[in-house]
């Protein structure tokens, strides 16, 4: 049995509508990020694991939607693998680009911005000029 599932058709229009709702923000099907899972010291590829703040961990890539529910999982990356990397691997992306979902996903500044894909821009000088990544 799948328990967590990305939302597609009527699904989609109401997690849609629950974005919409909280945030005026059309189009939204979830919210990504990636967080450190503390891990034991692994016996193989050690150093793989360490994180940037030197934990020994996994990196885990969820995406939740309008009601804070997991509609995706990424948990097989180790804690030195930065976010953007996992996206760029994850299935999930690959069908944003092939057009299979009709919508968007939000993220933080440690994701490309793409055109499925809407991040924060850093530090602009002005509302109107983006800054660099």
């Amino acid at each position: 049995m799948n328990f967590i599932k990305f939302p597609v058709g009527e699904d989609a229009k109401r997690v849609m509508e629950g974005f919409r709702k909280i945030a005026g923000f059309p189009k939204v099907l979830g919210c990504v990020d990636g967080t450190q899972i503390k891990i034991a010291t692994p016996t193989e590829n050690e150093n793989d694991f360490i994180n940037r703040k030197g934990v020994h961990a996994l990196n885990v890539q969820m995406i939740c939607d309008s009601k804070f529910r997991i509609t995706s999982l990424c948990a097989n990356w180790p804690g030195s693998v930065h976010d953007s990397r996992i996206w760029r691997q994850c299935e999930l992306n690959n069908q944003f680009q092939n057009g299979i979902h009709d919508g968007l996903l939000l993220g933080d500044s440690g994701y490309p911005c793409l055109k499925y894909l809407m991040t924060p821009f850093l530090n602009p000088s002005n509302p109107f000029q983006p800054s660099t990544r």
